[in-house]
């Protein structure tokens, strides 16, 4: 039907006319805006209606670049006036742009929204802008007070809104000069009011930590209200926050700027305010860059800095101290203290403080007391670069040996200031006098015949703490060298005199630190050797060489077809040149690339580096290579540095409580190797921190098995057996020789072979204890074979009938053991053996027979290797007879705990044979005899029962234990007959 209708006219209605399409005209009048241009915007009124009317992306661009300072078509307004009309643009900007059009443009991260977006960031950077910003984020954190909590913020959206309030107000304030920025165009206002007003508003939201805590709080509800991790904003972190606004007022000292006295008197209003934060040394350190590095100009820094309070400017002086210490003194090539020899660094401080200090009587003040007071306990090279800034001003100089003298001498403290805060004094006072004698040396005679010294003297000597009395004999002695003639000096006669601290606090009269020069502490440049050296550029055969190795070949078939080529084809290729066959890699054997491991870990080459491979355990390769390495990484660097010596105990604790987290094959003698090294490194220090870390370390049971095992073995090492238990911890990643012929076999793996054999050992397989009593069987066997053949050869006839040989002097020489120095005998009692016995008798007393270090596990393996500590001793140690004695009450106390347990009562007698032997020589037979004949006998008879009564069972273990009776049996014996003759 509508094929036959046909058209024959088309009116149209002009859209103008009354009585038209209402809702034609309703479209035309919303669709009116959108096709608004740039050039259409007229006033900053039109503009501000086109951001209120829910504009589109290009009216808002459109906008943008219209309010944009450097536009010149926009009838002179200036977005950053600071008017009533520039402040409803930037709250409409704020409250109704930002929520719909900051994450859109953040998601397309094109050239044109990057554009839109920085437009925006410098048109809110304002004191306006920065305030619309923190009030809508006060807004958004109320509504975490709604009955819903958090999750109306998650899901009504506004968490993101929140985010990006908190991201934009973070691209405000990004750049380290924005304040600067904003400091300017505050300039540019002719009403003086005004400005300051302005400049106290932005002061209240920066300095007084508005900003910070809104940001802070705005961080801790999206933490809570987001289920992904985010990276935490610098304007919630404290630290960060008072270095990024230091920095910027670092830009407005450097920077130039319009009125400097302005200028100068708004940074110390935002200073003070920015120092209640908390973070002092930050915020110092960042406004003060180009001072303590050397490398700015010092002039705006001294007007700016004497335009301070008194109060202000002694929290700016203690913290620009702090921050010079920390940025210079750590990285002094200096290692004494009182080096005679003076660093740059101490003279390019010393003339930073003199600048401060030379027109300012406030900061000379300051600084005397620091040194009293903070200053006592930092570097003493920080101190000397102080002494030397002061002393050149001899009033000062004078005042404060007078005032230091009195102080040191004060009953009160003396009596009641810690020694530590008196040793501070003491080296102040001593460079004092050095430099009072040089400038005024009559001051410092008469200082000498002063009532202040005298009684300083007299009542350091009278003290009743020693190292109090020995500092007040270093000043007397360094004050009559300065002063007396040679024959009249005053002398104390005492070992603290000669020593090396003393030597370096007479020595410090002798220090003078020159003023240098500020240029001192700029950072030296590292690579200023290889810029200058010339590069050797490559020839053109190195060129083509390298070129051909970068070509990458073409996958070629595992099916090769080889062919005959002739000599022809031969000589064609005679002008190629001919490359080397590239090294070959194991990790390119892989066939899957993606997999090969380029960036592969290297062995540690410091301590440093050792430390954190072990610690690091989530990576297999790196914390394999630290546990192999650890042995002989300390062990080499013990022989020089201090590097083993400043972190032996780091060291021991992470060893002692490593874990196998990866199952690393013969991961237990890797790390028995370790703390091995660390003890034989530092065996006073460490054999104590071991001993005590058995008692009161949280520990399991083979970790306190390792630590026995690793004193007594460390203790043999000391003494000289170190190469015959070498094989007790060695590891052997690689298969020898041996065990590669013989790896055909029936026997089990020594796992499986344990599950499955018939044999229960007597002891609980503990890793850990395995090399304690294997040594201690090495030992048993040692004593007792002696003693087995000499029975024998008692029983075999007399020695008329017996045939001996001789043998060569040769042979007998080759036989003949050397001996080896024993380092063990200097530190066993002090280091290993009485702070075992002393810490098991407080430990038993405090726990009684409840004690874990009692169960069959841990008594056997401790009295082993007490008896291994005894053994490696020596028969010519000097504390042996009390260790023998504290031996034989410890193996007394211990007799009913053998009752019913084998493991315990092997122990007990394998040290009592162990003790026996080491005093088995005449002298120390006879003492034995005569000090402890009581308690060996009483000893003895309870062996004698052991042997009477037998033991149950007919086994191994069993056996050994009558071998080791009658062994005690027979050395009791020569000890008592030894005594009667």
């Amino acid at each position: 039907m509508d094929e036959l209708l046909v058209p024959l006219k088309t009116t149209t209605k002009p859209r103008s006319s009354p009585g038209g399409n209402v809702e034609s005209h309703l479209l035309d009048s919303k669709q009116q805006p959108l096709k608004r241009s740039r050039g259409e915007i007229k006033s900053p009124e039109h503009a501000l209606e086109i951001l209120g009317s829910r504009p589109q992306q290009e009216d808002l661009r459109a906008v943008l670049q219209w309010l944009h300072p450097s536009n010149g078509s926009n009838n002179g307004f200036n977005v950053h006036g600071q008017t009533l009309l520039a402040s409803q643009i930037i709250h409409t900007l704020v409250n109704d742009v930002l929520p719909d059009y900051w994450s859109l443009l953040n998601l397309e991260q094109n050239e044109q929204s990057r554009a839109t977006m920085d437009t925006m960031i410098l048109i809110l950077s304002n004191v306006s802008g920065i305030s619309m910003l923190t009030s809508r984020l006060k807004t958004l954190i109320r509504r975490k007070d709604a009955p819903e909590g958090n999750h109306s913020i998650r899901d009504s959206g506004q968490a993101e809104a929140l985010a990006s309030a908190v991201v934009m107000l973070e691209s405000v304030l990004k750049p380290w000069d924005v304040v600067y920025t904003i400091w300017s165009r505050l300039c540019g206002t002719s009403d003086l009011t005004r400005r300051w007003l302005l400049w106290k508003e932005l002061v209240a939201l920066l300095g007084s930590g508005r900003v910070l805590s809104t940001a802070s709080e705005a961080e801790a509800i999206l933490g809570k209200s987001s289920h992904q991790i985010r990276e935490r904003t610098k304007l919630a972190d404290g630290s960060r926050y008072c270095f990024w606004l230091g920095r910027n007022l670092n830009r407005m000292l450097v920077l130039p700027r319009v009125d400097e006295d302005d200028a100068r008197k708004a940074c110390v209003q935002m200073l003070e305010r920015a120092l209640t934060l908390g973070h002092v040394d930050q915020t110092i350190e960042a406004t003060f860059e180009g001072v303590l590095s050397g490398t700015g100009d010092l002039g705006p820094f001294l007007s700016f800095h004497k335009t301070l309070k008194a109060s202000t400017k002694k929290t700016v002086i203690y913290s620009l101290l702090r921050n010079l210490a920390k940025i210079h003194m750590n990285t002094s090539s200096d290692s004494a203290a009182g080096d005679v020899a003076s660093p740059k660094s101490i003279g390019g401080i010393a003339a930073l403080l003199y600048r401060f200090s030379e027109d300012d009587e406030d900061i000379a003040k300051i600084l005397v007391e620091w040194l009293s007071n903070d200053g006592i306990i930092q570097d003493l090279r920080m101190r000397r670069a102080t002494i030397a800034a002061l002393v050149e001003n001899l009033d000062i100089l004078k005042s404060t040996v007078t005032d230091t003298l009195r102080t040191f001498g004060d009953k009160l403290y003396i009596k009641h200031t810690p020694v530590l805060h008196q040793e501070g004094m003491t080296e102040n006072l001593l460079l004092l006098l050095g430099y009072a004698h040089r400038k005024v040396p009559l001051q410092v005679a008469e200082s000498a015949r002063s009532s202040p010294y005298l009684n300083a003297i007299s009542n350091r000597l009278a003290a009743s703490s020693h190292r109090v009395s020995v500092l007040g004999m270093y000043l007397g002695t360094a004050m009559s060298r300065l002063v007396d003639p040679p024959e009249r000096r005053m002398n104390f006669d005492s070992e603290e005199m000669t020593s090396s601290q003393g030597r370096r606090y007479l020595s410090l009269t002798e220090l003078q630190d020159q003023l240098g020069s500020i240029d001192d502490l700029r950072p030296k440049e590292a690579n200023s050797e290889l810029s200058n050296c010339p590069m050797k550029k490559p020839t053109a055969k190195e060129n083509e060489s390298k070129e051909a190795y970068r070509r990458k070949a073409p996958s070629e078939s595992k099916v090769i077809s080889i062919e005959e080529i002739d000599d022809e084809s031969e000589s064609e290729d005679e002008d190629l040149p001919i490359y080397a066959k590239p090294d070959s890699d194991a990790s390119d054997s892989d066939e899957d690339p993606t997999v090969i491991e380029r960036n592969k870990p290297t062995a540690p080459v410091y301590i440093d580096d050792l430390l954190s491979g072990l610690r690091d355990t989530d990576n297999y390769d790196r914390h394999l290579l630290a546990l192999t390495h650890a042995s002989p990484l300390i062990r080499r660097k013990a022989a020089f540095g201090t590097e083993v010596t400043d972190n032996c105990e780091d060291l021991a604790n992470i060893l002692t409580g490593l874990g196998d987290k990866w199952n690393v094959e013969q991961f237990q003698e890797l790390r028995v190797q370790g703390m091995i090294a660390v003890l034989v490194a530092q065996p006073l220090e460490m054999g104590q921190w071991f001993s005590r870390t058995y008692f009161n370390g949280d520990y399991s049971i083979q970790q306190r098995a390792t630590v026995l095992t690793t004193l007594g073995l460390g203790a043999r090492e000391l003494a000289g057996y170190g190469k015959e238990d070498m094989a007790l911890t060695k590891s052997n990643p690689q298969p020898s020789s041996k065990d590669a012929a013989s790896f055909p076999s029936k026997q089990l793996p020594p796992k499986l072979h344990a599950l499955y054999t018939s044999e229960k050992p007597a002891l609980p397989d503990i890793p850990g204890a395995k090399a304690v009593h294997t040594a201690s069987r090495t030992l048993e066997q040692a004593i007792l074979q002696p003693m087995a053949l000499q029975a024998a050869d008692a029983l075999s006839g007399p020695n008329a009938l017996k045939v001996r040989t001789f043998s060569s002097r040769i042979e007998v020489e080759k036989r003949r053991t050397k001996p080896i120095p024993n380092a063990l005998a200097k530190v066993v009692a002090e280091g290993f053996f009485f702070p075992l016995t002393g810490r098991w008798g407080m430990h038993v007393q405090s726990y009684g027979t409840t004690s874990p270090l009692l169960t069959p596990p841990l008594l056997p393996l401790f009295l082993k290797t007490l008896a291994l500590i005894l053994h490696a001793s020596g028969p010519s140690t000097l504390p042996l007879p009390l260790m023998t004695t504290e031996f034989l009450t410890l193996l007394l106390s211990l007799r009913p705990h053998a009752t019913g347990a084998l493991p315990v009562m092997e122990a007990l007698l394998f040290a009592f044979l162990t003790l026996l032997e080491v005093n088995g020589a005449s002298d120390q037979g006879r003492r034995l005899a005569a000090e402890n004949g009581k308690a060996v006998l009483e000893m003895g008879e309870w062996v004698d029962g052991v042997v009477v009564r037998g033991v149950r069972g007919d086994g191994e273990e069993e056996g050994r234990v009558l071998a080791l009776a009658a062994g005690c049996v027979g050395r009791v014996r020569e000890v008592v007959e030894r005594e009667e003759r």
